[in-house]
């Protein structure tokens, strides 16, 4: 029976599942963050770890590709290196994507549509027909709007804004900075240049409490968050040519477990396109592998 190994290597967690294709779970390996702009050594230590496991595995026996979704993956000097120290431990076909591509297979399979992803960081990935395309996606540095680390430093700048006016701390500030053990707002830098872009994600979580006990300007920057990540969905649906009933996925935690986001999204994607289909599913993106295949075979997905 023909079978496939599906990683998600995120910048949290890597995933390895053996599957057959019918995406049964035959085995799952788990290990730790596998965003090798992260750090290399340690993504490539990680990942290698999982793809032995799965290779040792007695459900590997029938397995005929590897399939890799990973932040950058598909492009670049990174990638270039992960693959080949990957292909010095077998010899099956390792087919190595960016993480927004395997996520989009897992939940729109070979159909046209968006997927959006807004976690640590934010992208958008599409298809029409054998075309593809994306938006976002360009790093914390000058994009990741909508993302839980955005949200952050958009929080963070209140705070600043705030100590150098001379205005009173909003309470959306005041948590943020009991969450930080800070005693007063100078506290925040130290913080932020100190700790690492999931780090400063985690701060996210005091957001989404605020908003739920009703704090304005938590809602207001969830809404904000919502509305940028649907702008960003719209211009790849415009980009692509996708005329009517797209189908939007939605994944990621600031977009799957945050209501505010979420509908803010949706009405705002709805303002535009009145009959879209959305899928908001807590599948593994490493069960993409399968349709990625199946789709490489029919001849609708081509991976340089």
């Amino acid at each position: 029976m023909t079978r496939v190994i599906g990683i998600d290597a995120g910048g949290t967690k890597v995933q390895g599942l053996v599957m057959n294709m019918d995406k049964t779970i035959l085995f799952q390996s788990l290990s730790g963050h596998g965003n090798p702009s992260v750090s290399y050594e340690e993504a490539l230590r990680n990942l290698s770890s999982v793809v032995q496991q799965c290779l040792e595995h007695s459900a590997s026996d029938g397995v005929t590709h590897i399939v890799i979704g990973m932040a950058g993956g598909g492009s670049g000097n990174l990638s270039q290196r992960i693959q080949a120290e990957l292909s010095r431990m077998t010899s099956l076909p390792i087919i190595l994507l960016n993480d927004a591509t395997l996520a989009y297979f897992s939940l729109i399979g070979n159909r046209d549509g968006v997927m959006t992803i807004a976690g640590t960081g934010s992208i958008c990935y599409g298809r029409n027909g054998n075309q593809e395309g994306t938006t976002g996606g360009w790093g914390h540095l000058i994009g990741d709007e909508g993302s839980a680390y955005h949200l952050a430093i958009q929080a963070s700048k209140q705070i600043a804004d705030e100590w150098d006016c001379g205005i009173p701390l909003s309470p959306l500030s005041r948590s943020l900075l009991n969450e930080i053990n800070a005693k007063d707002a100078k506290g925040l830098k130290g913080f932020i240049y100190a700790s690492s872009k999931g780090e400063i994600a985690q701060l996210t979580k005091v957001i989404h409490k605020e908003a739920e006990a009703g704090d304005g300007s938590a809602l207001h920057l969830l809404q904000t968050a919502g509305e940028q990540l649907a702008r960003q969905t719209v211009a790849l649906i415009e980009k692509l040519q996708i005329d009517s009933k797209p189908i939007i996925a939605l994944k990621g935690s600031v977009l799957e477990k945050n209501p505010v986001v979420q509908s803010s999204f949706k009405e705002t994607i709805l303002k535009r396109f009145n009959d879209t289909t959305f899928i908001v599913d807590s599948t593994s993106p490493a069960t993409g592998a399968v349709d990625v295949i199946e789709a490489i075979q029919a001849g609708r997905f081509r991976c340089e």
